[in-house]
Parts: C-alpha cells; sequence; structure tokens
C-alpha cells in the first residue's frame, strides 16, 4: 500500500512537471513567406525590403513576444510568369502568410493564386492601383493615382500654381498617376494641359511641337524614369524653368545620375535636375523621430543609412508579425495552416484606419482603407546642388484637427474626412567660433558660434515661426534676439536665410569616471518649442561647405581653426551634428491623443564636439606630488629598525598629503556620486602606507621576541609588494592612456 501511494506521488510529481515543461516549452514555429525580386529590374525593391523583414523579425524574436516566426524567402525574379510560379508554391507550403511582393509586376501575378488559397499577402513596394483588386492583398504604399492626387495638391498648396501641363506615358505606371492628378486638379481648378507619350515615340520632336502650349506651365510628370529623363532633357534644353514635379521614380537620389554624360551636366552640375521635385514614401533628413531610431539600429547593423524600400519592408514585416501574435494570443496551440490563414485574414480585413488607435508604423499606421490601401505618409524632395533633399513645404497628415484649424485654413481636408497641413522643412546649421573654457566642477563650458535658419516664407495660413528657438542647455549668457539677425536676405531658390551669433554658457553632463582619462562631447542645441514637429522641423543644412566639401578635418565638421585653442588640457578629437527630436509620450490632458503614440513631437538640432584630455599632462600635474611621497614612502622602508618610529611618522604624514591631494582633485571635479579613475591611485597609494605601517609594526614585534630572520623577510616581502602595486598601477594608467 505505501509502495502504490509513492508510485502515485511520484506519477504526480513527474506528471506536474512533465506539464510545466510543456507550458514552458517553445511555441510552435509558424512559417511565412517573402516572395521578392533579387535580380533584373525590380531587385533593389526586393532586396531593401528583405533587410527591413530581417529586422523586424530579429526584433521580434529578441523581445521574445508571441510565435516563433520561420521565414522562407521565395525568388520572384521580375517576372511574371516565374512570380505565378513561386506563388503556388507558397501555397502549397505551411505559409500562414505572405510578405511581399516588392514589386507590381509579381503582384499582380501573385495575387489571384494567393486568393484561391486564402492567403493574405502584404505587399512591400508595389504600389499599383490594380493590385488590391485581389481580395486577400493589401498594399503598404499609396498606389501610382495617390501619387497624382499629392502632385496637384502640392502645386496648389505650395506653389500656389493652378495651371500646369501633364506629360503622360500611356501604360499601366503612367496612366493611374493621370487619373489621380486629373481628378483632383478638378476640384481644385487647375487649367491642366495633357500630353501623351507612346513608347518609340521621337520625345524630343514632341517636347518641340507642344512647347508654345504649355508656354511657362509648371510640368507634371505622370511618366517613369526611362521616357522622363528624355522628356526632362528636351524640356530643359528648351530653356523651360519650370518648375517639374514628379512622381515616385523622380524622387530618388540616383535619378540625375542619368544625366552624367550629357554636355550639358558636364558643363553645369545640375543642368537638368536643379529644382526637380519628387515624391518619396520616407526622406531621412526631415523623418521623424520612430524612423530616425529605426536609422541608427540600421545603421549600427549595416554601416549605412537604410531607404524607403527597408523602411517599407519593415513596415510590412511588423504588421505581419503583429497578425500572427493576435492569432497566438487567441489560440497559442493552433498549428493548422489553413485555419490559421484565415484568421491572419480576418484580422487583416479587419485593420480599418477610422477604427480605433492602429499600431504606428514608420510610414504611417498599420491599417487599411476600404480598399485595402495604406494611407501612409508621402513626402516631397528636391534636387539642390546634384543632392536629392526634403522640399522646403511638405504636405503631411493631420488626423485629429481643431475646429478653429480647419475654420482657419491652416488644416485642409484632402478627402472626404482626410486632412493635412503643410509643415515647414528648416535647413539649418551651426558654426563654432570658440570654447573658451570648460569647468568640470560646475558642469559647464562656454561656447561662441553661429547659427543659421533657411526657410520658406510662404508657409500657409497660421505657420509657425521658424525662430522660435530655445537653447534648453543655456544657463547664462547673451538670450538668442530672433529678431534682431546678424545677417538677412532672400535666396534664389525662394528661401530666406538668416544668421545669429551666441554667446554664452551652456550645462554639459560630464562622464567623469574615466578621468583623467576621459573624453567629453560638448553639445549645444536647440529646440521649437511652440510648434510640433508635424508643424516644423529642422534639418542638417547639406548645402553648407562646413558639413563636408571641404578637405580641413575641422573645418569639416563646422568649427574654426583656433575654436580650441584656449583649451590647453584637451584635444579635439572629431563632431558630428545631427536632429534632436523630443517625444512626449503622453496625452497632455487632450482626449484626443488618448491611445496614441508618440503623441507630441517637437524638432530640434544639434552639434556636438568631442575632446579628449591630454592625460598625461594632466596625471603629472595631479599626481607628480603623489609620485614624489611615494618615493619617500618607499625610501622609508630602507631605514635602520631604530628609526621604525620614523618609519611610521613617515607613512602617517604621507597619507596626511594624500587626503590633502585627494581632496584638491575632488575639488575641480564637482560633486559626483561615483569613484573617477585617478582616485584608484590615492587608493593604492593608502594601501601602500598602510602596509608600511602594518609591516614596520610586524617587524618591530618579530625583533622584539628574537625573530630577526623572520622581521628581515617581513621587510623584504613589504619592499616587493610595494614595486608590484606601483608597477601594476603603471601598466594599468599606460593602457588607460592608450585606450581613447
Amino acid at each position: 500500500m505505501r509502495l502504490a501511494r509513492i508510485s502515485l506521488y511520484t506519477f504526480l510529481v513527474f506528471g506536474s512537471l512533465f506539464s510545466v515543461a510543456q507550458a514552458q516549452s517553445p511555441t510552435k514555429k509558424v512559417e511565412i513567406a517573402a516572395a521578392l525580386a533579387m535580380t533584373g529590374d525590380f531587385q533593389a525593391f526586393g532586396k531593401g525590403s528583405l533587410e527591413g523583414i530581417q529586422i523586424a523579425l530579429d526584433e521580434a524574436k529578441a523581445s521574445g513576444s508571441g510565435p516563433q516566426i520561420e521565414l522562407k524567402v521565395y525568388e520572384t525574379t521580375s517576372d511574371p510568369e516565374r512570380a505565378k510560379e513561386v506563388a503556388r508554391q507558397i501555397a502549397a507550403s505551411r505559409a500562414v502568410l505572405v510578405v511581399g511582393p516588392s514589386d507590381s509586376v509579381a503582384a499582380l501575378a501573385t495575387g489571384p493564386e494567393f486568393a484561391r488559397a486564402s492567403l493574405g499577402s502584404i505587399t512591400t513596394t508595389a504600389t499599383s492601383d490594380l493590385i488590391t483588386d485581389n481580395p486577400t492583398t493589401f498594399r503598404m504604399l499609396s498606389k501610382n493615382s495617390d501619387q497624382g492626387a499629392f502632385l496637384a495638391t502640392y502645386l496648389v498648396r505650395v506653389f500656389d500654381q493652378r495651371r500646369a501641363a501633364v506629360m503622360v506615358m500611356d501604360d499601366d505606371f503612367g496612366r493611374p498617376i493621370e487619373t489621380g492628378f486629373r481628378n483632383t486638379a478638378g476640384s481644385l481648378g487647375i487649367d491642366a494641359t495633357y500630353h501623351v507619350f507612346k513608347e518609340g515615340d521621337n520625345y524630343e520632336e514632341k517636347v518641340k511641337a507642344f512647347a508654345p502650349e504649355i508656354a511657362d506651365r509648371p510640368i507634371i510628370f505622370a511618366v517613369g524614369s526611362k521616357n522622363g529623363v528624355k522628356i526632362l532633357a528636351a524640356l530643359r534644353r528648351l530653356g523651360h524653368k519650370g518648375p517639374f514635379l514628379g512622381n515616385i521614380d523622380f524622387g530618388v537620389e540616383t535619378f540625375n545620375s542619368h544625366f552624367a554624360d550629357l554636355p550639358e551636366e558636364k558643363e553645369h552640375k545640375g543642368f537638368f535636375c536643379e529644382g526637380v521635385y519628387g515624391v518619396n514614401p520616407m526622406l531621412l533628413d526631415s523623418a521623424n523621430a520612430e524612423v530616425l531610431s529605426f536609422s541608427e539600429r540600421f545603421h549600427a547593423r549595416f554601416g549605412r543609412e537604410p531607404g524607403w524600400t527597408t523602411i517599407a519592408g519593415y513596415d510590412a514585416a511588423r504588421l505581419a508579425i503583429q497578425t500572427l501574435q493576435s492569432l497566438s494570443a487567441v489560440d497559442p496551440n493552433a498549428s493548422d495552416p489553413p485555419a490559421m490563414r484565415a484568421a491572419a485574414l480576418r484580422y487583416l480585413l479587419a485593420l480599418r484606419d477610422e477604427a480605433g488607435f492602429p499600431l504606428p508604423g514608420l510610414l504611417g499606421p498599420l491599417a487599411f482603407d476600404a480598399n485595402h490601401g495604406r494611407q501612409d505618409a508621402i513626402r516631397m524632395g528636391r534636387f539642390v546642388q546634384g543632392r536629392f533633399e526634403s522640399a522646403p513645404v511638405q504636405i503631411v497628415s493631420a488626423p485629429f484637427p481643431h475646429e478653429t484649424e480647419i475654420k482657419s485654413g491652416a488644416v485642409f481636408e484632402t478627402s472626404p474626412r482626410k486632412y493635412s497641413r503643410l509643415q515647414q522643412v528648416i535647413y539649418s546649421g551651426l558654426f563654432l567660433n570658440q570654447i573658451m573654457w570648460i569647468d568640470p566642477g560646475r558642469f559647464t563650458f562656454a561656447a561662441d558660434f553661429y547659427i543659421w535658419l533657411r526657410y520658406a516664407k510662404n508657409s500657409g495660413v497660421d505657420a509657425a515661426d521658424p525662430r522660435e528657438i530655445k537653447f534648453p542647455d543655456l544657463t547664462s549668457g547673451g538670450a538668442f534676439d530672433r529678431e534682431h539677425p546678424l545677417e538677412e536676405r532672400e535666396m534664389p531658390d525662394g528661401t530666406s536665410y538668416r544668421l545669429w551669433r551666441v554667446q554664452g554658457q551652456f550645462r554639459s553632463p560630464f562622464e567623469l569616471r574615466r578621468y583623467p582619462f576621459d573624453r567629453q562631447s560638448l553639445t549645444v542645441r536647440f529646440f521649437n518649442a511652440r510648434a510640433a514637429a508635424d508643424r516644423i522641423v529642422y534639418v542638417l543644412d547639406q548645402g553648407a561647405v562646413e558639413f563636408g566639401e571641404r578637405d580641413d578635418p575641422i573645418t569639416t565638421v563646422g568649427a574654426a581653426d583656433e575654436a580650441f585653442r584656449l583649451l590647453s588640457q584637451w584635444r579635439f578629437v572629431g563632431a558630428h551634428h545631427r536632429r534632436e527630436s523630443f517625444v512626449a509620450e503622453s496625452s497632455l490632458g487632450d482626449p484626443l491623443r488618448v491611445g496614441r503614440v508618440n503623441h507630441r513631437e517637437l524638432s530640434g538640432y544639434a552639434a556636438s564636439f568631442d575632446l579628449q584630455r591630454r592625460s598625461l599632462t594632466t596625471v603629472i600635474k595631479s599626481l607628480l606630488p603623489l609620485l614624489l611621497m611615494t618615493c619617500i614612502l618607499y625610501a622609508s622602508l630602507y631605514f635602520p629598525p631604530t628609526l621604525d618610529e620614523a618609519k611610521i611618522g613617515v607613512a602617517i604624514t604621507a597619507v596626511l598629503t594624500g587626503v590633502v591631494l585627494l581632496n584638491s582633485v575632488n575639488t575641480q571635479l564637482g560633486t559626483i556620486g561615483y569613484t573617477v579613475a585617478v582616485e584608484w591611485a590615492f587608493y593604492v597609494f593608502f594601501g601602500l602606507g598602510l602596509l608600511h605601517i602594518v609591516s614596520v609594526i610586524i617587524a618591530e614585534e618579530m625583533r622584539g621576541k628574537k625573530r630577526a630572520a623572520a622581521a628581515d623577510r617581513v621587510d623584504f616581502w613589504s619592499r616587493v609588494s610595494f614595486i608590484a602595486s606601483i608597477a601594476g598601477l603603471f601598466v594599468v594608467g599606460f593602457f588607460a592612456l592608450r585606450t581613447p
């Protein structure tokens, strides 16, 4: 009977352990497929998308939330027939969801196959209007007709123009853009002429034929880059000055490379593209805080900045992960692919952009309209001196406008119940004249510098004032007088230039743990404290020579040659300029903000100058007296036994002297709550003083007991320990000096 009870208890214990182990065992893997073009004409979209997908999956795995996801990549090769074959393979697999395709050609080919398998497909970078005709395809970027509508809105709201000449390519890419522009142009009262091109036309002759008709009208491009290059070149050669507004094919840094071999471009850089505007889903120079954070993570992994294709892939993968996490929350043990596919599809269909507060993505909320399309951000860039940068005025979404903003015209309706506002892009820069002093004890430094701003003057109704900037770290000195700049002028590109000089004392969070081997970063930053980032955003003025067009290592980072000459104990090692964002993750008492993420974001600018302390000079100045006292202390170890009292006196005097020196060092550093590197030298010195006193007492005790040989050994090992400690300290200090 007793044996039966033991067996029963054993069974229950092991059964419980098995149940716990089973409950704690890893969740079953869930498979998702990535259908991407890794070769062919669309490989740039596929490769960029895959980078974003991989980062999203890695971050999900590191967080430990949701199911384990297994990614299988299928190559569509930019070919529709191959894409169909891939779709059949995926349909026959255990994949629950598809991320991709990455191009419209493949999306149109795979859509029917995925629909037959009830398999949801979240495209990454496909933009055709037609891909969402397939009931299980969801588009992550704005469709081509949205681009046309945006170009019409931008023409009126930013350029204040109601005339246009539209260049249209008679194909599946150009016609939807034309349709979107034409529909919006009608409601905005734009007088537009439409000029249609077909493959094989003589573009130059055709442009010459209708040149008198278009006169000086703004030019809208509803044509891909391949043929758009030819049309733009013909217009430029005829002397047309624009403005030229292009679609997403024009909104890439490499667009101007198409003109590199033309004689006009060789003679005058930017002859064809200067002032050409192009649509882009994401422009990093004016991106929000979330995109900048992602960019830092991407740069840490790949050593370069991400493109918009990568960010689109990241958003698509995050939505796929969110979908699978929702399924796992409902049924953690679900493993039947058909049932999971159906549940995933239901979840995606329920993600309507008007319902609640969807998960925010980098390019917009992760939700869809009634046509399975996502209303993501559209940015406008322009070419300046061969660079593609954010245009000075953007149109951004205003999801929860106040009634007063609508009445004033500061917020305007772009489609039924969809509102937008104008955002100012402020090109900003800082040039350091001098750092006068650094005071680690008070955690402050004094700086003298210039700052400049360039911005569009006409930025809509109730535009924010870009000059209303605050220096949050400024403690004393000349206040910033926005009304009285040193210089002000109007620039050829339509922007206004303002220059100020600022002098003052600034707070700095010095990190002194490695003192005197420390490296400090002095940062000057400013914010616009009155206008949120959806109204005004400060970007780095890449056109300034201080940001890299000169060879001098100091002036290339925005500092004068003599900027650091007064800092005898410091060596300049580098600098960097960056955008600064402040995000208040709070509803701030506004019920309309409840449930949203990154509720209020302020934009700013920061310039940091890195300095390395001249450690050897500081060590000699601070520790030379300590070194001399150490030598005296060591020499006293060789005093004869008759001078034992003198030995102890020397040790006590040395320790007290060290205390005075340490207090002097700490006074220079101010009030800090941690131990700095130099203090360890003093602690070693105090230890040597204690060793000296103890060894003298022990040796004297030994001699009192007539054990002279033992006393001599104590003296010997005391000297050895003393030398070893000093040598070890020097070795540590040597490596500290060599380590940045």
